[in-house]
């Protein structure tokens, strides 16, 4: 028994050291693959040998003229980037004195075959040519071009500056290799979780779709199950697959803070109205604080309260939409979501408890004349009040779309992934050429067909009130309830209020406000 179980340790031991090789040897092959990419990718290319490579290459005379007019527009765009960086630099360092120096943009030409132009970057400005000029612009004829001109610049610049850049970049890939093997190992256990995460919960999924079904259960049913499950099941794929990259990411190397999630550390002098707005919105929506720290916030709950009344709620509501950055996607889903539900809990809720009260009260006094005077009633100020709420949410969800998502931490090596998924996404515009995100909101904007039927079936039933001979104040009453209805029908957007549910069901990158009143990224607390 012993002699087995030394056997079986043994089996182990080597089957670990031959996986540990496998792994070390994809990792070494990996880095020497993106050193060689990088290093192509880094080759400077100047105009007189891209004119000589076009000049081997057998083009007609129409590729020759948009070659030309390509590389014509890639100077001048690189000329304009070096003057504005270089207008940028001196007045941040806001050094006036002197002008007798010529600086480099203004030193270059477009014209100037001199000028050097970076693999990368005339590749990466091929493709967006390429998505303007469809039918005439030539592409691969101009990466062949560029092909040429680079190995022609790297045999131009002789053995030395060859020597040169193999000892630079054969130092880089060590440099990289000691600095990266964090995040090298990192990458390879994140992809061998997430595999194994993503069988887990394919199980799971045929597990549930199983423990829901029942076999005297209709076939339509059974399918239905089966296809909400398939639908909602990528949601929660994506929302986990997040949580594991951040578990992974968290302790990597810091990347630059986006602009947008900066908080500056000197005081700001604010007028009376940025002061307020920045006070409401920090204590409504901190980025530096749990759900529990702000329920010992007095602000916090006193500024929550406000929402749910039925008046003072809904020139709150308006007041928040002015304040609030409708820019930002996740703002704007929380404010819809927060809106709808205190509706659900103001019109719906409180409406149904205080009609019924009015009703009783009738019952009480024993004299049906007394309806007309206490009971529920929808007066005209009120039916107001309700057609901005409406108003709301239509401008709402309408601006959804056109809303900012800010962009996520990647890990180094899953940028090149995520860069060819970007890619692949169509981008919409409208009839003004401004850019659609149909992606905003995830499940929320779906409930955009949701509302329209319900505010349909309000108008239907408003029309129908309005065209039977009722007394006035039988048509106040019947208002009164159909505005109680229409709260009722805000509940399926109280499910989005549910933290871990609005997680899967939005996707939305959370973002909070500073003190002040700027849009910033959540921190996260230990």
């Amino acid at each position: 028994m012993s002699r087995l179980l030394w056997h079986t340790r043994l089996f182990y031991g080597v089957a670990a050291m031959s996986a540990s090789v496998v792994v070390f040897s994809f990792l070494q092959e990996r880095e020497e693959q993106e050193g060689r990419e990088q290093e192509a990718a880094e080759m400077v290319v100047s105009s007189a040998h891209f004119f000589q490579a076009m000049e081997s290459l057998q083009l007609t005379t129409q590729q020759k003229i948009e070659m030309r007019k390509f590389w014509r527009n890639l100077c001048n765009r690189k000329v304009q980037e070096t003057r504005n960086e270089e207008e940028a630099a001196s007045e941040a360092s806001k050094t006036t004195e002197g002008d007798g120096e010529t600086t480099l943009a203004t030193a270059m030409a477009p014209s100037d075959p001199n000028l050097q132009l970076r693999v990368w970057e005339i590749q990466h400005f091929a493709r967006e040519y390429k998505q303007v000029f469809p039918e005439i612009f030539p592409d691969e004829q101009v990466l062949a071009a560029t092909r040429l001109a680079a190995d022609a610049a790297s045999q131009w610049n002789g053995i030395v500056q060859s020597t040169s850049s193999m000892i630079r970049s054969t130092g880089k890939r060590f440099h990289g290799l000691a600095m990266d093997t964090k995040d090298e190992m990192q990458g390879a256990m994140q992809r061998t979780v997430r595999k194994y995460l993503e069988r887990a919960l394919d199980v799971v999924a045929d597990r549930l779709k199983h423990s829901l079904k029942d076999r005297h259960m209709p076939f339509y049913l059974q399918s239905n199950i089966d296809l909400a499950v398939d639908q909602f099941m990528p949601d929660v794929k994506v929302e986990i697959f997040r949580k594991t990259r951040d578990l992974f990411t968290q302790d990597s190397a810091a990347q630059p803070v986006p602009a947008l999630t900066e908080i500056a550390d000197g005081v700001r002098q604010l007028s009376i109205f940025g002061r307020l707005r920045g006070h409401i919105l920090y204590h409504i929506f901190p980025h530096d604080k749990s759900i529990w720290m702000c329920f010992r916030d007095p602000w916090w709950i006193i500024y929550g309260c406000i929402g749910i009344f039925p008046v003072v709620g809904q020139l709150w509501w308006l007041f928040l939409f002015l304040i609030k950055d409708k820019t930002d996607e996740h703002q704007l889903c929380q404010f819809i979501v927060g809106f709808k539900a205190a509706q659900f809990v103001s019109l719906g809720l409180f409406s149904v408890a205080f009609g019924v009260s009015r009703y009783i009260k009738c019952i009480v006094s024993g004299a049906l004349e007394s309806c007309r005077e206490y009971g529920p009633a929808l007066q005209p100020w009120n039916a107001s009040f309700f057609i901005l709420q409406i108003a709301l949410v239509w401008i709402a969800f309408f601006r959804l779309p056109y809303t900012v998502r800010p962009a996520e931490e990647k890990h180094p090596l899953l940028y090149r992934t995520s860069s060819m998924e970007r890619r692949e996404q169509r981008v919409f515009r409208d009839i003004f050429g401004n850019q659609l995100h149909l992606n905003r909101g995830g499940y929320l904007m779906k409930l955009c067909g949701y509302e329209t039927v319900s505010f349909g079936i309000v108008v239907s039933l408003a029309a129908v009130i309005l065209w039977f001979p009722f007394e006035p104040w039988q048509r106040k009453a019947l208002f009164y309830w159909l505005r109680t209805a229409y709260g009722l029908f805000s509940l399926p957007f109280v499910i989005f209020k549910i933290p871990v549910l609005a997680n899967v069901l939005m996707h939305t990158r959370r973002m909070g406000y500073n003190q002040y009143g700027d849009t910033v990224k959540i921190k996260k607390h230990e």
